[in-house]
């Protein structure tokens, strides 16, 4: 499984991304990912991590693998939902938890790992479309 995290600088403090629990997998961890650049960082993703850069339809598109999109966050209005959707591609979120508060960044990265478990395991967690 490859997963790809678009904007760790989005998250404040210095938060840490535990281990996902599979034997084998690659993570690629971006601090920023300019929007003309988004497409090619993600091509070969099963999960993309995003607190707010955009994960538009040529995103959507080239990654032909992808899975699961996750919003580091609350607000996901940054994803394309109608393009993941018509590819069967699972949406979720990290509800109630705000990035610019360094007092949360770590359980959103808890939770977006405990949601790519959930998805290695048939799952449902956080869950927005």
């Amino acid at each position: 499984m490859n997963i790809v995290m678009l904007d760790s600088d989005q998250l404040a403090g210095e938060p840490d991304f535990p281990e996902v629990d599979l034997p084998k997998f690659g993570w690629l961890q971006y601090t920023h990912t300019p929007s003309e650049e988004t497409s090619e960082r993600c091509w070969r993703g099963d999960v993309i991590v995003s607190v707010s850069t955009p994960v538009d339809k040529e995103t959507i598109d080239k990654a032909f693998k992808l899975k699961m999109i996750i919003a580091a966050g609350e607000k996901f209005d940054h994803i394309d939902i109608e393009t993941a959707q018509a590819r069967g591609i699972k949406i979720c979120n990290v509800p109630g938890l705000d990035p610019a508060n360094s007092a949360e960044s770590q359980q959103i990265c808890d939770s977006v790992i405990e949601t790519i478990n959930a998805l290695v395991k048939g799952q449902e967690h956080n869950r927005v479309a």
